[in-house]
């Protein structure tokens, strides 16, 4: 149940989960970067990665949770008037090299917070969202978190979380996760899409340097060509993408990842991809000019982190508006309070990273 808070957040925030690899001081990118925008180029080549990435490391990596989560701290725009603006947007394409019809769903009426399976096919549309599994700097086990295809200049790009390309604590270039390699449409272990390693990571300062999870927890993830199959997006098609400020209230949003746990759930392991269905809501309407995240009713939890928020599902142009961040934890218990779920606000600094994502290949 979603309960509008008058006063600022005194829960402590924990965000959603994550994936693989050492930490080690990546290259610098060489396309001119936006300010504010840091990339990051993977050391490991493609055929390292996918030789890393074996059956039982896919299957032990485990749902990842940042220690340094629900952080703010950016002050309130003055530029701000309250009035929309639209910062980016693309609409969705369709697979060049598939023959294979992609079908739409229709979602039942009303709201769907309680997550449920979504209906597996063979064909693209399941396969635009995806497991991404990485290797956190200096750790020894895997993690994992979820991911989707959006529309790009490369034709090979994806859209997840803050939290699941870089530690977002300050580190610099260290911080970034490594040998991250994404699995389309993964179920039970299964890769019936193919998998595709990440060249170059692409985070908001905001986040890399402070974890800031109000305003920055997103990312663009370029990927490697695939050896046989070439551009991702041609393969399986991608989401577009609506990037306005002071626009928090949706209707229809298709919520999907892959949870390992979810609010008072036990029945969900993180092997098979979910969906919730509703509205998003401004999380601060008391306090617009410092809280813009979007909010919605979804029971969720760990491993959907970065699985998108899609507007549209059900249309000819389904479009990213937000990603699943993180949630509130009761100050009390330290457990989750409630079904509710966040996405960062979505303003010029998420359009600086889709639009540094479009200068590289």
């Amino acid at each position: 149940m979603r309960i509008h808070r008058t006063a600022l957040l005194v829960a402590t925030t924990a965000a959603l989960a994550l994936t693989p690899l050492t930490a080690q001081a990546a290259p610098k990118n060489q396309a001119k970067e936006p300010t504010g925008v840091t990339v990051s180029k993977e050391t490991s080549t493609d055929r390292e990665i996918r030789e890393y990435w074996t059956p039982e490391r896919l299957k032990n990596a485990k749902e990842y949770t940042p220690t340094n989560r629900g952080k703010h701290t950016t002050g309130p725009d003055a530029a701000r008037t309250g009035s929309k603006k639209i910062f980016a947007s693309a609409n969705a394409v369709k697979p060049k090299t598939s023959t294979t019809t992609t079908t739409t769903t229709q979602m039942a009426a009303g709201e769907i917070a309680v997550a449920q399976e979504v209906p597996y096919t063979t064909g693209p549309s399941y396969s635009i969202v995806g497991k991404l599994f990485f290797k956190k700097p200096g750790a020894t086990t895997e993690s994992k978190c979820s991911a989707s295809v959006i529309v790009s200049n490369n034709r090979n790009t994806l859209w997840t979380a803050g939290h699941c390309a870089h530690l977002g604590d300050g580190s610099g270039s260290a911080g970034f996760m490594n040998d991250m390699y994404f699995i389309p449409g993964y179920r039970d272990g299964s890769a019936p899409f193919g998998a595709w390693s990440v060249k170059y990571k692409i985070v908001n300062d905001d986040w890399m340097n402070n974890g800031d999870s109000f305003d920055a927890d997103y990312a663009a993830l370029v990927l490697n060509p695939h050896p046989t199959h070439g551009k991702l997006q041609d393969n399986v098609g991608a989401l577009g993408y609506y990037f306005a400020d002071n626009v928090e209230e949706y209707e229809d949003v298709y919520a999907a990842g892959y949870p390992g746990e979810g609010y008072n759930r036990t029945d969900i392991i993180g092997e098979r991809m979910y969906y919730c269905y509703g509205n998003t809501v401004d999380a601060g309407p008391y306090d617009p000019f410092i809280d813009d995240r979007k909010e919605m009713d979804c029971d969720q939890g760990k491993g959907s982190s970065g699985g998108p928020w899609i507007w549209g599902k059900s249309t000819t142009n389904p479009r990213i508006i937000a990603n699943f961040s993180h949630y509130e934890n009761d100050p009390n218990t330290g457990l989750r309070a409630d079904d509710d779920v966040f996405s960062s606000e979505y303003d010029s600094k998420s359009a600086n990273t889709i639009n540094t994502a479009n200068t590289l290949s």
